[in-house]
């Protein structure tokens, strides 16, 4: 019962001793967890010394609505032109190569600079030396100098390899040599730097141009009109100093691009002002002859009221002069097939329909001008504005065309209502019409002076106080922090995967791992059988315990383990032999070994013992002064003498107290030996003139020797092996055992390592004390005790 409770507590308790002795495995290791672990941090840390460090900048800026110009005039219809942009075209404007090449351009980015390390170079901005390239734009290709500051100058090579060195002294390099198209431009503090190697490098313009584009992200703020500009790279001065240049040159380019505007305008009213001061001139000169030749000064009032109506329709027939002037203005740039010019607009015409198609017009071409400075002709979008454009453009005539039918009528019948008021006025002379037809068209081009004048002074204003493309929100500033290398990250991982590494590989290992390696193996794969000792492993020559005084821990095992077997012997006889035997699963498992010693171990506290070889087909005994091929217990079997005592041998090892009985002759029918009954007789004898007796059986999985025979022990024990014994072998242990074939059986763990001990199941704990002489005990204090120490408090969990 009371063994049935502990396996009871044993199965309640497994899923919490199985955490612990994972732990214990996998502390059992200890030391390449700490050895990857130290790795793992060394590692980390040389990445983190060799990795150049990487940090963020970034600018905001909030795009405002281009100018709408300067109204100075009501009449005039507004600005000269309107735009606005989505921000998703504002971020590919600054993202083009023509901006950033101007960008790269005005700040030599093209050109870095270097300072060669021992293991990885350092970047510099604005440092002490400086290369004024001397080939144009256009030709600049990839290229390496190497520039070593010394005492006396500078010696300068060129790419990897160091090819093409000179020296120069001093530290300025005025003239130019072939292959070195630069100058040199040296700060004083250079002498600081002598014994560095600088690394200069340069790339072609458009390169550079396309690597700064790739390396600048352009995000929205929210839902605001707020750009966010970032940039990273290793050197915060030069990231700060190529965003804030790429604002700059944002904002100028979209103030050159709206002054264009303007300045196309002023071109255009100024081509005009040319040909209208002709006609006013040559209008002038025509009415001074006019009215000289026929003696005009003034008329009478007499026509009175026919003057007056008269009068009126002169001036609707000059307003419809007027605007067919303004309209014929327009039909030279509709009828061009260039896309890209604009047109002059708000001029003074009354067709609301026209002046609108104008408007958005020039709307258009200003958007078409942008993609393609930022896209290309070939973008989609931009011939989807062209199309735009043809299609305005053929409107605009068509409403030109229908203004002009509708001026024309309208002047023809003011003409016809003229006339009638002509009639009116029946003494008019033939020359008051002259002059007053010399004097309208002196009146429309005076009016259209005056009004294209007025518009050349608006686009004049517009021109000299552009506004701004951007406001700055925030100019340029980096990280206190870099952001790549993360160090605490990289330090976490290289941590965790230093201590992973081993963990697999021992997880792994464990997980292949089908043998057994200390009791609690066998106690996870057979509860219910009791484990009466673990045999540690030898790794001396002796491997027998053959001085009854023996201190070692081989004597030490073997004497628990005979202690220990004495509370499982169920018989309770006197001066009657308790019959043990002694087998295993398989051949090579030290169920000979353990026999031997067992014997030796009861006959070292002077108790009689006889051990018995019954493992007839591969005997193993050898602790007798004769030859294995010796008669004994086959000879017994197979003989007509009924006298077992003629075939015992004295034992080398403790003469007085033991004897054995080897198997004899092997033979060519054990079973049949085993199973004639004389075995039973001989150990019915041997009862009474012995205290134990021994019997080393055959493997049990093997042969069915052990089984033909076990109903006379009164104990059998089953020997394991560690590093040796399958996983699985102990199934078929635990079935004998559940089915008793065997009886009162018990396990022995054999040749348990020190690396199975320090699972916390060692030999330190009693063998230790007083046992000093054969085989050293861990001092205290040691790693070996702070290692036990550790494993208990964990076992205590």
């Amino acid at each position: 019962m009371a063994e049935e409770n502990i396996n009871n507590s044993l199965e309640e308790n497994n899923s919490s001793i199985n955490i612990k002795e994972e732990i214990l495995n996998y502390l059992h290791y200890w030391k390449w967890f700490v050895l990857c672990l130290i790795l793992g941090v060394l590692g980390a840390f040389i990445y983190l010394r060799y990795t150049p460090e990487v940090y963020q900048s970034s600018a905001r800026i909030k795009i405002l609505n281009e100018s709408k110009g300067l109204e100075l005039s009501s009449k005039g219809g507004g600005a000269l032109f309107s735009d606005s942009k989505s921000l998703e075209n504002e971020i590919q404007i600054i993202k083009s190569n023509r901006l950033l090449a101007k960008v790269v351009d005005s700040l030599d980015l093209h050109i870095r600079y270097f300072i060669e390390g021992q293991f990885t170079s350092k970047e510099q901005w604005q440092g002490a030396l400086k290369l004024v390239y001397l080939e144009p734009n256009n030709k600049i290709g990839w290229s390496r100098f190497n520039i070593e500051v010394t005492e006396s100058g500078l010696n300068i090579s060129k790419g990897e390899e160091h090819l093409d060195k000179f020296s120069i002294n001093g530290y300025n390099l005025n003239t130019p040599r072939e292959g070195f198209p630069f100058l040199i431009q040296s700060k004083k503090w250079i002498k600081q730097h002598i014994g560095l190697t600088y690394i200069v490098t340069v790339q072609p313009i458009s390169s550079a141009a396309n690597s700064l584009s790739n390396s600048i992200s352009i995000s929205q703020v929210g839902a605001t009109e707020i750009l966010q500009i970032s940039i990273a790279g290793e050197n915060r001065q030069r990231s700060e100093a190529t965003l804030n240049k790429l604002v700059q040159q944002f904002n100028e380019d979209g103030v050159i691009d709206r002054q264009l505007v303007y300045q196309r305008t002023i071109d255009f009213v100024d081509d005009r002002f040319l040909y209208l001061e002709e006609e006013l001139d040559s209008i002038e000169d025509n009415k001074k002859v006019f009215q000289q030749d026929n003696n005009l000064v003034t008329f009478g009032s007499d026509v009175g009221y026919s003057m007056s109506k008269r009068t009126s329709s002169e001036q609707a027939v000059l307003e419809l002069e007027n605007q067919i002037a303004l309209a014929n203005l327009l039909k030279e740039p509709i009828y061009t097939d260039n896309l890209s010019s604009l047109m002059p607009e708000n001029v003074g015409l009354q067709s609301v329909n026209t002046n609108g198609m104008v408007s958005q017009y020039n709307k258009i071409v200003m958007e078409r001008e942008n993609l393609i400075a930022s896209a290309g002709e070939q973008n989609p979008k931009v011939q989807a504005l062209d199309r735009q454009l043809l299609d305005l453009k053929s409107n605009l005539k068509t409403s030109l065309n229908s203004y002009f039918e509708q001026l024309n009528t309208a002047l023809d019948r003011l003409k016809s209502q003229e006339n009638s008021a002509k009639g009116l006025i029946k003494g008019m002379p033939q020359k008051e019409k002259v002059l007053r037809s010399i004097e309208r068209q002196q009146n429309i081009k005076e009016n259209l002076y005056l009004l294209l004048l007025q518009k050349r002074e608006e686009a004049a204003i517009n021109l000299a106080i552009t506004s701004p493309s951007v406001k700055v929100v925030e100019y340029a500033s980096s990280s206190g922090r870099p952001i790549s290398p993360d160090s605490k990250g990289i330090y976490l991982k290289s941590i965790l995967v230093a201590l992973l590494i081993p963990f697999g590989i021992l997880f792994l290992m464990f997980k292949a791992d089908t043998k057994i390696h200390d009791k609690i193996d066998v106690l996870n794969n057979s509860k219910r059988i009791p484990i009466l000792g673990e045999i540690p492993e030898l790794k001396s020559e002796q491997k027998l315990f053959s001085n009854p005084h023996d201190r070692t821990i081989l004597a030490e095992s073997f004497r628990i383990l005979s202690a220990n077997l004495k509370y499982v012997l169920t018989s309770n006889k006197k001066d009657v032999a308790n019959i043990i035997y002694v087998t295993s699963t398989i051949k090579g498992e030290g169920k000979t070994f353990v026999s031997v010693n067992l014997a030796l171990s009861f006959s070292s506290i002077n108790k009689k013992v006889l051990l018995i070889g019954a493992d007839l087909r591969n005997p193993k005994i050898a602790v007798t002064d004769g030859s294995k091929k010796a008669k004994g217990l086959s000879n017994y079997l197979f003989g007509d003498s009924d006298s077992w005592e003629q075939y015992l041998q004295k034992s080398i090892y403790n003469v007085d107290y033991l004897d054995v009985l080897t198997a004899g002759t092997i033979p060519p029918n054990p079973t049949e030996l085993l199973s004639n009954g004389k075995i039973e007789m001989l150990l019915e004898e041997a009862k009474h003139l012995y205290d134990y007796i021994i019997v080393d059986t055959a493997p049990i999985i093997l042969v069915s020797d052990t089984l033909l025979i076990s109903q006379h022990a009164d104990a059998t024990v089953y020997v394991t092996r560690a590093g040796f014994t399958e996983k699985k072998l102990l199934g078929f242990s635990n079935d004998l055992y559940l089915n008793k074939k065997l009886n009162n059986m018990v396990y022995v763990v054999n040749s348990i390592s020190d690396g199975n001990k320090s699972k916390g199941y060692g030999y330190n704990y009693g063998y230790g004390y007083g046992y000093h002489s054969e085989e050293s005990v861990p001092e205290v204090y040691s790693w070996t005790w702070f290692k036990e120490f550790i494993k208990k408090k964990i076992r205590g969990l």
